[in-house]
C-alpha cells in the first residue's frame, strides 16, 4: 500500500471514529445506551488494531514481534472490557464480529510467510540435514516446511513454506538457501509469495484401489482432510526437527492431479 493510499485509509477510519465517539456522547448513562457509550474505547481499540495488523509488513523485522505482543494485549484488554459490558447476556453481533475480526487479523500476521509453488513436472527433496546446518548458522530463528525426503511433489503443488519470527519473511540467505536445496536436483520452482496462512499438501487415495487420486493442498488452519501429508515441519522457531529418511522409489512415481482448496469454494485444479 502507497503512503498515500495508508494515509487515506487511516484519515477514513479516524473520521468515522470521530463520528461514533460524538454520537455515543448523546446517549444515556445508565442502561443499555450507557454500555455503548463505555464500549467506544474498546471498539476503536479493536478495529485500529485490526487495521494495523494488516500493515506489519511495512515495519522492520526487528519490530515485528514486540508488536505482535503489543497487538496481543490491547486486543485482549478491549474483548475483556466488551465482554465486561455485556456480562451475562449475548455481545451484540457487530461487537462479536469485531473481536473476531481482531482475533483473525492477529492469527493470520502472526502465521504469515512466504511459500513456493513447484513449476517443473516433479521435485523430490534430498534429505535436509545440510540444509537445517546452514540456517542454523545463518542464525534463522523461524519456522520452515519442506517435502519429505525422497516423496514427489508435483506441478502446482506447495515445495515449501517458511517465515521468521512473528511471522516476519525470512531474509535474503535463508531464501537463497531453501531455493537451491528445493532445485538440487533440477526442479524449478515459481517465485515465492507471501502468504497469511501456511498450507500443507495431502496425497489421497481411492481406498478400494490403492491408487492415488489427488494432492489436496489446503490452508493449515482448516479442518485437515484424510491422506497423507507430504510436507514435513523441518526447523520450528529456528531448532532443527526430526525428519524421516530418504523415501525409496519416488521417482517412479507418474504425475497426480493437484487441486488448490479455497476457503467458501472448495478445491479447483491448479495442474
Amino acid at each position: 500500500m502507497s503512503d498515500d493510499a495508508r494515509a487515506l485509509t487511516w484519515a477514513a477510519l479516524l473520521g468515522k471514529w470521530t463520528d461514533f465517539a460524538k454520537a455515543a456522547v448523546a446517549l444515556p448513562e445508565e442502561g443499555d445506551g450507557g454500555r455503548w457509550r463505555d464500549a467506544v474505547a474498546p471498539i476503536i481499540t479493536l478495529q485500529a488494531v485490526t487495521h494495523a495488523l494488516g500493515e506489519l509488513d511495512e515495519i522492520d523485522d526487528a519490530d515485528r514481534a514486540p508488536a505482535l505482543d503489543r497487538a496481543e494485549l490491547l486486543c485482549k484488554d478491549a474483548a475483556g472490557r466488551l465482554h465486561e459490558l455485556w456480562r451475562g447476556e449475548p455481545l451484540p453481533e457487530q461487537v462479536g464480529g469485531l473481536i473476531d475480526d481482531s482475533r483473525i487479523a492477529f492469527e493470520m500476521a502472526a502465521n504469515a510467510g512466504i511459500e513456493w509453488f513447484v513449476a517443473s513436472d516433479k521435485l523430490m527433496a534430498p534429505h535436509p540435514a545440510d540444509l537445517l546446518e546452514t540456517l542454523g548458522n545463518q542464525g534463522f530463528a523461524g519456522d520452515l516446511f519442506t517435502p519429505s525426503p525422497g516423496v514427489p511433489v508435483f506441478k502446482g503443488s506447495v515445495a515449501a513454506f517458511a517465515r521468521g519470527p512473528g511471522g516476519a519473511p525470512p531474509d535474503a540467505r535463508a531464501i537463497k538457501a531453501i531455493e537451491s536445496f528445493l532445485t538440487r536436483r533440477g526442479a524449478k520452482l515459481s517465485p515465492p509469495e507471501r502468504i497469511s496462512v501456511p498450507r500443507q499438501v495431502y496425497r489421497q487415495l481411492d481406498f478400494a484401489t490403492g491408487a492415488v487420486t489427488r494432492d489436496l493442498v489446503v490452508p493449515m488452519n482448516e479442518d485437515l482432510p484424510p491422506g497423507q501429508p507430504l510436507l514435513a515441519l523441518a526447523m520450528d522457531t529456528g531448532r532443527p526437527c526430526q525428519v524421516p529418511p530418504e523415501a525409496r522409489g519416488g521417482e517412479r512415481m507418474d504425475p497426480v492431479r493437484v487441486e488448490v482448496f479455497e476457503p467458501g469454494g472448495g478445491a479447483g485444479d491448479s495442474a
